[in-house]
């Protein structure tokens, strides 16, 4: 199982030409594509490597088996998905 305690991942944000803040942003293929792009650099942040999430029984009703899985490898099937 994982545990993170007081970890900061900063992320910049980025300016389109009209000024606006993409992470501000309320259009949902924004939104997505925002959330895509920062599961992706999670993902290959060097503290997550090694670390596994284990998904329990029951969760077959939201698309996820059971097991044990590589942290970084599922946030990437994760951005996949979304993507």
């Amino acid at each position: 199982m994982i545990k993170i305690e007081n970890l900061t991942i900063n992320i910049n944000k980025l300016s389109v030409e009209d000024d606006n803040e993409l992470l501000d942003s309320q259009v949902p293929s924004v939104v997505r594509d925002e959330l895509v792009s920062t599961l992706r650099i999670i993902s290959e942040d060097s503290r997550f490597a090694g670390q596994t999430v284990v998904i329990p029984d029951g969760c077959e009703k939201y698309g996820f088996t059971e097991g044990e899985f590589d942290l970084p490898e599922l946030l990437e099937f994760l951005a996949d998905m979304l993507e």
